[in-house]
């Protein structure tokens, strides 16, 4: 039986997200649309009894968290530079269509970026799970504690492939997480077992979202481009 159920949400939409600008680290706003499609996701899961929330610290995340939170009062958001997207360097604030030639030297290394999401993860879930097991001695009889975590697009994906990779997590049945793309508000849910162990229920989810989304993610890059 699950320990904790984490529910991980890409934040709402930027007018940079509809221009198809590179954002990585640029303090961006949620755009109306953006914070329509919160509100929406915040009425989906009105009756998740969080418990815990997490976010990026950078302004699109924190308020797609906030406007979520105002229907699970008392749960206190906890901000991360962890969970921030991917540096990316003299790429930031242009137009991906409009980028010629390699990845600039300055973006963060991938193996940095997936090394960060991992350590998050280590840090702020696994570490809750141990407690949280601690706590009622070992057993999961009075349910799962539920975790709200909202962050980016880039970020959710490389922490799923080093989860998946190192077999931290594995797929539900009919759950492909390379089928999908992660839309602004999408949620992706990880149920965790009291040894740490995950299994991905859902990914990037919108079923709850009935608004336009943009059209790709240029939140995550082909870096042999």
């Amino acid at each position: 039986m699950a320990a904790v159920v984490v529910y991980i949400l890409r934040h709402g939409e930027t007018q940079e997200n509809r221009a198809g600008v590179m954002q990585g680290h640029l303090d961006t706003e949620l755009n109306a649309a953006g914070i329509e499609q919160a509100q929406l996701t915040a009425e989906a899961l009105e009756k998740v009894s969080f418990v815990a929330a997490h976010s990026s610290d950078l302004s699109r995340a924190i308020k797609t968290a906030e406007i979520i939170l105002k229907k699970h009062p008392g749960v206190e958001l906890q901000k991360h530079e962890a969970l921030r997207e991917r540096y990316m360097g003299d790429m930031q604030g242009v137009r991906i269509s409009e980028w010629e030639g390699p990845m600039p030297a300055n973006m963060e290394p991938a193996a940095d970026f997936s090394a960060r999401a991992d350590q998050w993860w280590k840090e702020s879930v696994q570490s809750y799970v141990s407690s949280v097991t601690s706590r009622r001695g070992g057993t999961t009889s009075q349910g799962p504690a539920h975790v709200l975590v909202v962050s980016h697009g880039g970020l959710i994906r490389v922490l799923l492939q080093g989860l998946i990779g190192s077999r931290h997590v594995r797929c539900a049945e009919g759950v492909d997480v390379g089928r999908y793309r992660c839309s602004n508000a999408s949620v992706t849910v990880i149920e965790v077992d009291e040894s740490g162990k995950g299994t991905l229920l859902l990914f990037a989810d919108t079923a709850h979202l009935d608004v336009e989304l943009v059209e790709g993610n240029v939140d995550v890059v082909d870096e042999g481009k």
